[in-house]
């Protein structure tokens, strides 16, 4: 069996497509996410932009293969290879979790048009994630926040069993083709019904926060950082 969770966090550094990147990306986003909940990790996310709207993932509709192998075991390349086949502008795959309360920082270039897509899985749950679709960034005053919620991916029972579910809390399998519910659903959090606490593990909404902000922007002359 394989442990997609394992093989994310191998990667030995920030992997970044820029080559597709045209010359009218003049403007540099910093992004920010931070894990707010008390016991969920989550898994090394992925970040991209495009110039067009991009869903991840739509409620109600199964989950693609790319969504399903990260919110099942973390592994974002599939996921990545996805959105370059609808077209980025840049993409970030980070190889490091974030745990609660940390905040981790990425930078993508685009312009104006450019729309945020973000994927990370929660741990440990079966097949619960975090993502982000399409939401435009650019902002004139220079800075954007944005509350994120849990989803069930609907591609893994969600028996909270520890050898079903990868990462440090369990160390169990990553992605398989099982299936589950069908369809991608609001999560509804740890029951404690099996080997999960729920009083260690269950969350509430949001379970993690986006800020974006302008650190370059190519048509003003000012170009400085704005204070936080």
């Amino acid at each position: 069996m394989r442990k997609f969770f394992t093989a994310a966090l191998s990667v030995a550094s920030v992997l970044s497509f820029c080559a597709g990147a045209k010359a009218d990306n003049n403007i540099t986003y910093k992004i920010t996410l931070t894990n707010v909940t008390h016991g969920i990790i989550l898994t090394p996310p992925i970040f991209s932009l495009s110039k067009h709207k991009t869903n991840i993932f739509k409620l109600g509709e199964p989950a693609s293969l790319g969504l399903e192998m990260a919110a099942e075991g973390g592994a974002t390349d599939e996921l990545r290879a996805e959105l370059e086949d609808k077209g980025v502008q840049d993409v970030v795959q980070t190889d490091s979790p974030v745990p609660p309360g940390v905040t981790i920082t990425v930078m993508l270039s685009g312009n104006r048009a450019s729309k945020l897509n973000l994927a990370s899985m929660l741990l440990p749950t079966n097949d619960g994630f975090i993502a982000m679709n399409g939401k435009r960034v650019f902002n004139k005053a220079r800075k954007r926040t944005f509350y994120l919620r849990a989803f069930d991916a609907g591609t893994e029972e969600n028996d909270e069993i520890c050898a079903n579910i990868p990462g440090p809390q369990c160390g169990g399998e990553g992605f398989n083709d099982a299936g589950g519910e069908g369809f991608v659903v609001a999560h509804a959090g740890i029951h404690g019904e099996s080997e999960l606490s729920g009083q260690a593990y269950n969350w509430g909404n949001p379970v993690a926060i986006v800020t974006v902000q302008i650190v370059r922007d190519g048509d003003r002359e000012d170009n400085e950082e704005d204070d936080d």
